[in-house]
């Protein structure tokens, strides 16, 4: 009864709508009772003792503006009474006394249409079950003898279901409008991210280059150490504001075992704070790490949503403390409570759903339904409680089981690769960019060379690299050329492990590789868990086994394919925490326009070494960049290629560029990432 009043409550804040409801009725209710004594055909009951406690309790509503002070708080709930025994109560007790008629029956309709105005759906079912029951109990309290008429009873429930169906109605059309404002907000969003991420890439990397000439410790050092600050809450906030009007909700398929200590130590430490005072009043209390299942770049966000949340009002509160818990026992959760201004308890039972603000005018409204539907996928959930001027607390529940915690990436370096250095030959900077940075997470070192004999350069010069990752194909030397070369070295330099990296994993590649001298075969895109096994493989000298990526099956190619079919959503989400998207994949997507055309006018020339040089990098590439989908028919097509069964004509690249475009699409609906400009110059990498 609590959440309805405050429903109830809600609704009126502000609003003059009563006042005039009880101007409307302190004339009505006299009036209509004049014109009804003149009829030809007067009533049976004379209600005028009813009538006149009506018209005063609707003049007191009229009168709010002069209640005592000390009374106003009152005034709501005395408007629930009175719309109560007004609209509900007394209109049906006299069609009862008067044994119902067409009048009668009127005046229950006019009633219940008011309440819809006056009331929610929940709030309107009570008042007319609650006045329908006293007006029957009424009425046979005064006429013990009487019956109920049959058609007060098909009244008062056609009544009721109109409430229910017009409750309905206005669900279905407010969802039909969330929905057309999450398309509006996405679109609006989506190119504002896109015409803003540029511009700061590119400031950044200006920061980068002056960073590298000041002195450290100088005035110019601070200057660019608050503008790389800067930018990365940028970047996230446009990050975050892209995941909350995204409708995606983390896969089962997607979810692995993460310990949540560790993750909330890492969103702790990533998160971009305003200032040094808001990352010292956030302090971490673990009373207990427990496991659960999850995807980490969705949890992260759920984090920072109330992070920002709650360090909105660390300017107006300067002496607020954030603290986030973490407790296994009695249940597993994450708490986050602050020390603000509270949350006014009518608020609460909206808190959670969409397009719903506390007061902030940049606000989206999404924030907290976001974190709620990242729960519930997660098979917990998130409540809040607060008090007024006291505090506010979100609590994440976890649903209980025996999960074992896992080490985030990154969070745990293993201690076999923890300092190594590896040298990464590639053509392409975006694959040395990938490798570079999935090689970083890993605590290793890393080495860049353009192609083969740049390798070979490097390697005679010294110092010597733990191991090396060779793509196979290669202008000029080729990946098994070089290793041949290198092989032929004398001393330990011909003897240094080298791994291939190819898009064509077959099994005459595999075993050119083994008799090139390689100690194993990764195949593109690369996989964060099959790095680590081959390089910990060959550190410790053994050969590793292939490890190629799981199949992936493309879209059918009758209908438009779903998002979650065109893209590895969760190579994409570890590409945004690794702050690599926007930086690289807008190229990315102008390369792999410019292999498909290549590609396609090849095939229209007849020049079969062309087409096959050219579907080997859409391969590679559709698989670095998460356009899955592409990757899995243009590998098929390759590998088909490859055994000679080589169609005729272009016909069967149409397929791939409309998968090119359909994956495109879905990478601006995603994370609001589209092709570069062909004219704009290419970031460094």
């Amino acid at each position: 009864m609590r959440r309805l009043y405050e429903r109830y409550c809600l609704q009126h804040e502000n609003q003059p709508l009563l006042q005039w409801i009880g101007v409307v009725g302190a004339l009505a209710f006299p009036i209509l009772y004049l014109l009804r004594l003149t009829s030809i055909v007067p009533p049976r009951y004379d209600d005028i003792y009813w009538r006149v406690a009506a018209t005063l309790l609707c003049i007191g509503l009229a009168l709010r503006r002069w209640w005592p002070s000390r009374l106003r708080p009152w005034y709501t709930a005395y408007s629930y009474l009175v719309v109560l025994y007004c609209l509900s109560f007394l209109l049906t007790f006299t069609a009862l006394k008067n044994q119902g008629g067409a009048l009668s029956v009127v005046n229950m309709v006019m009633g219940t249409v008011l309440i819809i105005l006056l009331a929610d759906w929940r709030n309107a079912v009570v008042m007319l079950v609650s006045g329908y029951a006293l007006a029957a109990a009424t009425y046979l309290y005064t006429e013990p003898d009487a019956q109920i008429p049959s058609a007060f009873t098909i009244a008062a429930l056609t009544s009721i279901l109109v409430v229910v169906a017009g409750a309905l109605s206005h669900y279905g059309q407010k969802r039909a409008e969330l929905e057309r404002l999450r398309k509006v907000y996405a679109g609006l969003a989506g190119a504002i991210a896109h015409e803003v991420r540029t511009p700061l890439a590119q400031v950044q990397h200006a920061l980068r280059v002056i960073d590298g000439e000041v002195a450290r410790g100088s005035a110019a050092a601070r200057a660019v150490e608050q503008g790389h600050a800067a930018i990365s809450r940028g970047l996230q906030s446009i990050t975050i504001t892209l995941q909350q009007i995204s409708d995606r909700r983390p896969r089962q398929e997607d979810l692995v075992p993460l310990s949540a200590e560790r993750c909330v130590r890492r969103a702790l430490a990533d998160y971009a704070y305003e200032s040094v005072q808001a990352r010292e009043c956030v302090q971490l209390r673990v009373d207990g790490d427990f496991g659960f299942r999850g995807e980490q770049t969705a949890f992260e966000l759920v984090l920072f949503n109330l992070l920002r949340n709650a360090l909105y009002y660390l300017p107006l509160h300067p002496r607020m403390k954030v603290e986030v818990v973490v407790q296994a026992e009695p249940e597993p959760l994450v708490r986050v409570r602050d020390t603000g201004p509270g949350i006014d308890p009518r608020l609460l039972p909206t808190l959670f759903q969409e397009f719903q603000t506390l007061g902030k005018a940049e606000g989206t409204g999404l924030g907290l339904s976001f974190c709620r539907r990242v729960m519930r996928a997660l098979g917990g959930d998130i409540q809040c409680r607060s008090e007024r001027g006291a505090f506010t607390e979100f609590v994440l529940v976890f649903p209980r089981g025996s999960v074992e915690a896992m080490p985030l990436p990154g969070a745990a370096v293993p201690s076999a690769l923890a300092g190594r250095t590896v040298l990464v030959v590639d053509d392409q900077a975006l694959n040395r960019t990938i490798a570079r940075a999935l090689l970083g997470e890993l605590g290793v070192n890393v080495i860049e060379a353009e192609h083969g004999q740049h390798a070979l350069d490097l390697l005679q010069a010294g110092p010597l690299p733990d191991a090396v990752l060779m793509d196979v194909n290669m202008p000029g030397l080729s990946g098994i050329e070089t290793t041949q070369r290198l092989r032929a070295l004398p001393g330990e330099v011909g003897r240094v492990p080298v791994l291939a990296l190819t898009a064509n994993d077959s099994a005459n590649v595999q075993a050119a590789a083994r008799e090139a001298g390689m100690q194993g075969l990764l195949a593109k895109p690369i996989d964060a868990t099959a790095l680590q096994r081959a390089l910990a493989a060959a550190f410790e000298g053994r050969v590793a086994e292939p490890a190629a990526p799981a199949p992936v099956p493309a879209p059918a190619a009758s209908g438009p394919a779903r998002q979650a079919e065109l893209l590895n959503l969760a190579r994409l989400d570890n590409f945004e925490r690794l702050g690599m998207l926007h930086e690289l994949l807008p190229h990315a997507l102008l390369d792999l326009r410019g292999h498909l055309q290549a590609m396609q006018q090849a095939a229209e020339a007849g020049q079969a070494d062309q087409v096959s040089e050219r579907l080997h990098a859409l391969v590679g590439l559709a698989g670095e960049v998460g356009a899955q989908a592409l990757h899995a028919r243009a590998r098929e097509r390759y590998a088909v290629w490859l055994e000679g069964k080589r169609p005729a004509g272009t016909a069967w690249t149409r397929e791939l560029k409309e998968l090119l475009e359909a994956s495109e699409q879905a990478l601006w609906r995603h994370c609001g990432v589209k092709a570069a400009d062909p004219s704009a110059p290419v970031p460094p990498v």
